[in-house]
This record gives structure tokens, C-alpha cells and sequence, in this order.
């Protein structure tokens, strides 16, 4: 009965994060916040490939392009698009004397999503799918050929995510959940 109650609340937990809603204040369902849309503009002399051309002066004999660039995650779901954590979130469920225990698992960062949390150095904000794969933490982003404005963005003064809550059960499914352990409560007593 354990084992099928913690999967009852790992379905909740997938259930929010695909209906991008989750528990809020009193146990009601509320909706996450969408993602910022991010656009990068810069200079460049080369001839802009699949960017946004928004003006062009000439320097020398030369043409320079300023070029805009939009996010690879504008128009995405929050905690769905790569689908690692959703992927690696699971629950066990153990019997004790007094109750039952849940436990929730999955990646370390899935609590600070669920709560939010704000920094306060810089931090780099790949706007390609390059970007995000190749920039190693704490090294230098143009000595790994990507350009500010273009490939990437960089917030100097920390970034602040919104909680999007889908850990905890909604009331509702929490109700779902007294009744699951109610069935199988009855169930097992019928049978002793």
C-alpha cells in the first residue's frame, strides 16, 4: 500500500510540472510563472545567420550589422523543457508504526525550483543551445568563442527565479490520496 501511494504522489508531482500549475497558499492549485522572453542584440561584421537584423552602419569601408537574437527557451515551459529533472523525480513510500513516510526524490535543484531563490553574482544566461552546452562554469565565455549578445547574456546583478510549487499535493489531491490509503486499508482488512 506504501509503494502504491508514493506513486500516487509522484504522479502529482509530474501532473504539475506537465499542467505547469501547482500547490499555492491554502492548498490550491496555481499556475506557474512562464519563462522570461530573452534577446541578446550586438555589433558584428559578419553576415548575420538566422538573427534578426535591426540596423547596419558602415565602418570604413566595411558593413556592421547589430543584430538581435532571441532565446533558444523564449515561448518554453518552465521545469519541462530539457525533461531532466522531470525524468529523475520519483517517490518511495515506507509503513512505520505510527503512519506512513513518502519520500520524494529526485535532483537537488527540483527544491530550489519548487521555492524559487534569488543569487546575487553574475550569472551566465546561454541564449543558444551552444552556448548552454559549451561554457564551463567559471571560465572566460569569449575565450570559449561565444559573444555577448549573441550566444549569450550575462545578468551582473544576480537573477531571481519564481517559486513554481509542484512538490506538495493540492488539496484535492490530497483528498485522492485518503482515499487511496482508505481502499487499501479496506481492502486488506477484508482479507484478514
Amino acid at each position: 500500500m506504501a509503494a502504491g501511494v508514493a506513486q500516487i504522489v509522484a504522479g502529482a508531482m509530474k501532473d504539475h510540472i506537465d499542467e505547469s500549475q501547482g500547490r499555492g497558499a491554502g492548498g490550491a492549485s496555481v499556475p506557474h510563472k512562464p519563462l522570461k522572453n530573452l534577446t541578446g542584440e550586438m555589433w558584428t561584421f559578419d553576415k548575420p545567420q538566422g538573427a534578426q537584423v535591426v540596423a547596419t552602419r558602415k565602418v570604413g569601408n566595411r558593413t556592421e550589422y547589430r543584430i538581435r537574437v532571441e532565446g533558444y527557451r523564449n515561448g518554453g515551459h518552465p521545469l519541462r523543457d530539457t525533461g531532466q529533472m522531470y525524468r529523475e523525480l520519483n517517490a518511495g513510500g515506507v509503513a512505520t508504526n505510527t503512519g506512513l513516510r513518502i519520500t520524494l526524490r529526485g535532483p537537488q535543484h527540483a527544491l530550489y525550483q519548487d521555492r524559487g531563490f534569488s543569487t546575487k553574482r553574475t550569472n551566465f544566461i546561454p541564449l543558444t543551445l551552444a552556448a548552454k552546452r559549451g561554457h564551463g562554469t567559471g571560465n572566460d565565455p569569449r575565450k570559449e568563442g561565444f559573444a555577448e549578445g549573441r550566444d549569450y547574456l550575462l545578468a551582473r546583478r544576480g537573477v531571481t527565479v519564481p517559486s513554481r510549487p509542484f512538490l506538495l499535493p493540492t488539496r484535492d489531491e490530497m483528498r485522492e490520496i485518503g482515499k487511496s490509503i482508505y481502499l487499501g486499508l479496506r481492502s486488506i482488512l477484508k482479507r484478514t
